[in-house]
């Protein structure tokens, strides 16, 4: 989880330095209402990652209350590492943390390479086509052998007719996502 936060942390920092509470309020309202990122996750991760020369703090008083403000901006070596993170694989279990990964890499596009993102799209494709495959097996297996309770079949039948239509969907998606990035001039 940490690399997936670490991913959010640098390519919003791409974007230009910003504090940790416009961080935390970016994430959550990014991911969606399910997820959310703690302060007590948050600002450690941050220090870890300053420790780790990804990014910069800089401190400075605010004009009202006295009360300082952390500002935190990436490193060259932050920026490599954004890099790296977005060339990295996903996870080859399709999981709710490779789409918020997907969805992330999706954002910050703009930071990497033509080449890098067409192939991020693709090994996105490859987990859609794997998970679709998974779920039409497993449909194949209900429809043979028809366990029971049949009222329970009939309903994972139904779930695994909602999940289909939704991988078909994103797979088009995809497919039309690759093209339109590859008709591009990088």
């Amino acid at each position: 989880m940490n690399a997936l936060y670490e991913l959010f942390i640098l390519g919003e920092l791409m974007t230009g330095e910003k504090h940790g509470y416009m961080l935390q309020d970016v994430l959550k309202n990014s991911v969606g209402l399910g997820r959310k990122i703690s302060s007590g996750t948050l600002y450690p991760l941050l220090s870890r990652m300053t420790d780790a020369g990804w990014i910069h703090l800089r401190v400075e008083e605010e004009t009202k209350g006295g009360r300082t403000r952390k500002i935190y901006e990436i490193t060259n070596a932050g920026a490599e590492r954004f890099v790296e993170l977005m060339a990295s694989p996903f996870d080859s279990n399709w999981d709710i943390e490779t789409q918020y990964t997907f969805r992330f890499k999706m954002v910050y596009f703009q930071y990497v390479t033509q080449e890098l993102r067409i192939e991020c799209l693709n090994q996105y494709l490859q987990l859609l086509v794997k998970s679709l495959k998974t779920v039409s097996d497993f449909e194949f297996y209900l429809q043979t052998n028809k366990p029971e309770p049949e009222k329970q079949r009939v309903q994972l039948l139904r779930v695994f007719d909602h999940r289909k239509r939704l991988a078909e969907t994103e797979m088009q998606w995809v497919k039309e996502e690759i093209e339109r990035v590859q008709a591009q001039e990088d």
